[in-house]
């Protein structure tokens, strides 16, 4: 792997995790067009792992503010008998853990989902769906739910949207975004609850591929130790402007410059696979 081209899959990487255009999907898209012989997933997997950390801190440095009094409250959650007692970052930290418990369904599918990362049309199909979903975010109810009031349902049915976006195209942001924009979530706390449930997704994600390359060292691949700093430095710095630019966007009232976008790469991806295999 040269340092180009893990300069190019951190930048896909920290760019499209988090800004409502799939990352997953973009990383297939961006092994096909650059003719690269190598499957990251499968041949690259460490780096793949370490691209997802430079991600998760991203992350941890956009909302630390949060993420330091959700950590304090879950001791004083503990300490107080577990609960809640109208503290409501002790309500946020419950339904984070309840977006957790649909993730569980996707485990024992988790070896058929890898073969859809080989495939362009699908990806190309599933971005015209995440463009789909982000419009029809405009007709969400608009109402201003919070920490403080949302329900124990917002939160499940956002972590069942969320299972969906495990296929390469649907968006994980854009796709779980869009279900708190449709259970009243406010646009500011829709987004800031959507990074932050990522959180133990990612982390999770990260410790079963984790064990996958420790089990399998030759996936690691032949890459030097540069290499996977560049990527992890790539990846968070492009995290952070992405979650910048995302917050920014939602205060517009709208995504629709990521929905043309999505349905554009689509669009051109289907062709493209379709000629390509005539």
């Amino acid at each position: 792997m040269s340092l180009l081209f893990a300069i190019i899959l951190g930048l896909v990487q920290g760019l499209t995790e988090f800004l409502p255009v799939s990352s997953s999907g973009h990383l297939v898209l961006a092994q096909s067009i650059m003719g690269s012989a190598a499957n990251i997933e499968a041949d690259y997997m460490l780096f793949d792992v370490l691209l997802h950390f430079g991600t998760l801190l991203s992350v941890i440095v956009a909302f630390w503010g949060d993420i330091k009094e959700l950590f304090l409250e879950f001791f004083g959650w503990i300490r107080d008998g577990f609960k809640i007692n109208g503290h409501p970052y002790r309500r946020f930290l419950i339904m984070i853990l309840i977006t957790i418990v649909p993730m569980f369904a996707m485990l024992p599918v988790k070896s058929k989902l890898e073969g859809f990362f080989s495939n362009p049309l699908l990806v190309g199909l599933l971005l015209l769906v995440t463009a789909a979903i982000l419009l029809l975010s405009e007709k969400a109810p608009k109402k201003q739910k919070t920490e403080q009031n949302a329900t124990w349902l917002d939160a499940l049915l956002v972590g069942v949207a969320q299972c969906f976006a495990v296929l390469p195209g649907l968006s994980r942001s854009g796709t779980t975004i869009c279900a708190g924009l449709f259970r009243g979530f406010s646009r500011e706390f829709a987004v800031r609850f959507a990074f932050i449930m990522s959180l133990p997704v990612i982390l999770g994600a990260n410790i079963l591929e984790l064990a996958d390359a420790v089990q399998n060292p030759a996936a690691a691949g032949a890459v030097p130790l540069y290499i996977y700093i560049v990527g992890i430095l790539v990846a968070m710095v492009a995290g952070l402007a992405a979650i910048k630019l995302v917050k920014y966007v939602s205060k517009s009232g709208h995504f629709r410059p990521f929905a043309v976008y999505c349905a554009l790469i689509g669009v051109v991806t289907i062709v493209v696979t379709l000629i390509h295999n005539v």
